[in-house]
């Protein structure tokens, strides 16, 4: 190919990356040529194009640029997911300036890395991994979605755990397990949904993997949680204005024999929990179960609620009947 050929031609610089992108780990910029990458993997030389075409040889999506036959597949994988997700925020940028009416010049971000034209089909379903990026111009695609799956129905293994023998895979449980045990983490959190998930993001990094700090897991990542958290609930409590909601309301006593009790929200999206009351001190009898079922109703919205679900507790029922009588 013209545009991928030896570099023993051209002096290679020590230029640091002109970006943060994550392409840049796996090619060397060229003294003197701005727009000349060497492939760190194949030591080809990509002309013309930059970091963007760098992106396409490792991606392995032929046509535009030789495709480079020692890639791994985890970086093939990560390629395809870094251009899908530039393609589709340089499409969004694009409908903006329409919408308030730019001109047609292309922006800084556009002309240092031009986006090719390649069929969907060829990224592997483009449909799929645009989905599991963020909607709005400028946010962040999920982490995930820059690694390949590991331990899904279907998937293949990479080679490194394929050939792994049983020594370095007991290894790896047991420093595992070392950790799980001094750290005193309950035995359950291994059935969390996120565990093998986790485990499957920090293999397809490799070796060099730095785990989150004190500092990280208490401050910046517990922020980045609770906001995803509060962008989900708040999805949520949207679909009880389209489909509306049922109320749960659920007595018990907790470990320290305090009487609780707990509300959680049913709509076909999901189930959430509303909140908690500590009835402690207070009579259980109809007046007072029917004070605090009003309030939460009109906390969530009179028009939104469809049914109020009680316990069998002969004064819940007494209560919720009753509460049917005093709503408009």
């Amino acid at each position: 190919m013209a545009d991928a050929s030896s570099s023993s031609s051209l002096s290679i610089s020590s230029i640091p990356a002109i970006s943060s992108d994550l392409a840049w780990q796996y090619g060397i910029a060229v003294e003197g040529h701005r727009s000349t990458i060497i492939c760190v993997i194949c030591n080809k030389t990509i002309r013309r194009g930059g970091i963007s075409r760098l992106k396409y040889h490792l991606a392995g999506i032929e046509g535009n640029v030789e495709a480079c036959k020692k890639v791994s597949d985890d970086v093939k994988w990560q390629m395809k997911q870094l251009i899908n997700s530039l393609n589709k925020n340089q499409e969004q940028r694009k409908r903006l300036r329409n919408e308030i009416g730019g001109s047609s010049s292309a922006s800084v971000n556009d002309r240092e890395e031009p986006v090719m034209d390649t069929p969907s089909s060829t990224l592997g379903g483009s449909s799929n991994l645009n989905a599991r990026c963020s909607s709005q111009s400028g946010s962040k695609p999920k982490l995930q979605s820059f690694f390949p799956p590991r331990t899904t129905q279907g998937a293949q293994p990479g080679i490194r755990s394929a050939l792994a023998t049983k020594e370095p895979i007991h290894n790896a449980t047991m420093a595992m397990a070392r950790w799980w045990y001094d750290a005193n983490i309950p035995f359950n959190a291994a059935k969390s949904n996120y565990y093998q998930p986790m485990v499957d993001v920090i293999t397809s990094i490799g070796l060099g993997f730095k785990a989150p700090s004190y500092h990280d897991l208490r401050c910046n990542l517990l922020r980045e949680v609770v906001h995803d958290v509060n962008v989900y609930l708040l999805g949520i409590k949207k679909e009880w204005e389209v489909y509306g909601c049922s109320i749960m309301a659920d007595g018990w006593t907790n470990q320290r024999q305090e009487p609780i009790i707990n509300f959680l929200m049913y709509c076909p999206k999901g189930t959430m929990f509303l909140k908690s009351i500590d009835t402690s001190g207070l009579r259980k009898d109809k007046d007072t179960l029917l004070e605090i079922f009003d309030q939460v109703v009109h906390e969530v919205g009179v028009e939104n609620v469809v049914q109020f679900i009680t316990d069998n507790d002969a004064s819940y029922k007494v209560a919720g009947k009753a509460l049917l009588l005093v709503q408009p």
